[in-house]
């Protein structure tokens, strides 16, 4: 069971790398494989940040039957398996879809908050966003991704092929809006999420910070008044001080900033002068 969990997480990674550098030849011609030296760095980094995702898909699925027990055991409400009998792959598939990216969105403002920002800074560091950059998750941030995954797939009671179907779209999803192209979807430019949409979250100006968080619906920015999207995307990416493609102090990132922030915010110890001795 292990090493089909384990083939599976691999080919879930390699066929969205596939099917993004297609769609990036597709639009800017055969300069979307002659890579810049620093899209080169970008994808070094990147592909080397993602073996620990590799690593940790298949604990999310090695979980999920061990969350459903749990719930079983501590009569927690959840959706049984048997649910879904008889539902069309299709349609199950589209319905977990849209529950997860809800989640998801809300999971994404959560990183951009003061107490994880450090940790999600990682992945805005790249200043030569390219497909790959969906790849530049910190360990810490995959681990909490991975771990919010897991509890919504064992809550909704989601089968096995329908649980491998939706990381297979929304690998394939994030690594699209993620191509250094300007793709949109005209009139649905409010509906579904693009390269143009996601390149504004990635902008470094100020008017970009905390918009764009859905990962394929546009609309829930819409809806909770985060949306923004003036036109192609134009100016600077990334995210002023951070490493820039250095992977061992991208990794290194969120423990430096904590030791800063300890540093600037905690109370210093204070020493006091042993009592003089009389006589």
């Amino acid at each position: 069971m292990l090493q089909s969990i384990l083939v599976t997480s691999i080919f879930l990674y390699f066929l969205p790398f596939c099917v993004s550098t297609a769609i990036s030849v597709y639009k800017n011609g055969m300069s979307a494989v002659h890579w810049t030296k620093g899209v080169r760095q970008s994808g070094l980094t990147n592909i080397a940040m993602s073996v620990t995702h590799i690593l940790i898909a298949p604990a999310v699925f090695l979980l999920n039957d061990a969350f459903r027990q749990l719930y079983e055991a501590l009569h927690i409400p959840h959706v049984p398996v048997a649910f879904w009998n008889g539902f069309p792959l299709a349609a199950l598939i589209v319905f977990a879809i849209i529950l997860h990216d809800f989640a998801d969105y809300w999971c994404h403002r959560l990183l951009h908050t003061k107490g994880f920002w450090s940790i999600h800074a990682v992945h805005h560091s790249d200043t030569d966003m390219n497909h790959t950059t969906s790849l530049r998750i910190h360990v810490l941030e995959s681990v909490m991704m991975s771990a919010t995954y897991t509890l919504f797939l064992s809550w909704i009671g989601l089968p096995p092929v329908g649980a491998a179907g939706l990381a297979l779209f929304f690998g394939m999803y994030n690594r699209f809006v993620h191509i250094d192209a300007d793709i949109h979807f005209g009139p649905l430019i409010k509906v579904i999420a693009t390269p143009r949409f996601h390149q504004w979250h990635h902008a470094e100006e100020e008017a970009a910070h905390n918009t764009n968080f859905a990962n394929i619906f546009a609309f829930w920015d819409v809806m909770f008044g985060t949306y923004r999207v003036p036109g192609p995307c134009k100016v600077p990416l990334g995210f002023e001080g951070t490493p820039r493609h250095n992977y061992f102090k991208l990794m290194l990132w969120p423990g430096i900033e904590l030791m800063n922030w300890s540093r600037n915010h905690l109370p210093k110890p204070t020493i006091s002068a042993a009592p003089k001795q009389s006589g």
